[in-house]
């Protein structure tokens, strides 16, 4: 009982200390270590018994469940390095903006989040293994932190990924749809306009080129007028000649 009251106080603790470096480092690149495990789990599970048997055929392993947790530790590592390496990359680029408090009280939660999910997945993955399961069940029967360890990642390590493939697609879906009735709406709104512009330039030609023949015809008077006044004037000179 003491022994496994103390595992407890080892776990919650190194979960807490550690979740100090992320008060230290801040949100953006703790969000990203954590991101890191659990993309780096969720594609290690499905792909760690590929990996293990490139694996066991250089070692020489036969055991299968030697193989897939092999398989799963290599592959949990190479993806969350690139992961990772992105994190750094992107952390740079924001290292000139600081979100203060909310950025340390943030990664202190995403801290302290990533190193419980590292334990939660290694409970899970040894205790997975016959060997080890039938060990934990008897000296860990009293744990309260170790049922949520391997709870947490049995249920990160058999998420539905066809749930999550319709999902996606439904949001896809629902985004083409929407995308279209704004190419709808914007194409109904364009000729709306078209047809605005199109009546208001003809209006405003037909308004000038009244305009302009009103001119040429109060013109065309005016130099009717000044040439019948003219030809009056002659008349009027004849006569008193």
């Amino acid at each position: 009982m003491q022994d496994i009251a103390m595992f407890d106080i080892v776990i919650i603790l190194i979960t807490l200390f550690l979740g100090l470096k992320g008060l230290f480092k801040g949100f953006i690149k703790e969000v990203f270590g954590l991101l890191g495990i659990v993309g780096a789990i969720f594609i290690a599970s499905r792909i760690s018994l590929e990996v293990g048997n490139v694996v066991a055929s250089v070692l020489n392993i036969e055991n299968e469940s030697t193989i897939k947790l092999l398989g799963f530790i290599i592959s949990v590592i190479a993806i969350w390095f690139v992961i990772y390496s992105l994190g750094i990359i992107v952390s740079k680029i924001f290292s000139a903006s600081g979100l203060g408090i909310f950025d340390r009280v943030l990664g202190f939660i995403f801290g302290a989040a990533k190193v419980f999910l590292i334990f939660s997945v290694i409970a899970y993955a040894i205790n997975s293994i016959d060997s080890f399961k039938k060990s934990i069940d008897e000296n860990f029967s009293n744990s309260i932190v170790m049922p949520h360890l391997i709870s947490v990642g049995s249920y990160i390590m058999k998420i539905d990924t066809n749930s999550i493939k319709e999902q996606i697609n439904e949001g896809t879906k629902e985004i083409q749809e929407n995308v279209s009735t704004v190419i709808e709406g914007a194409k109904d709104e364009a000729v709306q306009m078209e047809q605005q512009a199109s009546d208001f330039i003809k209006n405003r030609a037909a308004q000038e080129f009244e305009k302009e023949l009103n001119r040429q015809k109060q013109q065309f008077e005016d130099e009717l007028k000044s040439q019948k006044d003219r030809f009056d004037s002659v008349n009027n000179q004849n006569k008193e000649d």
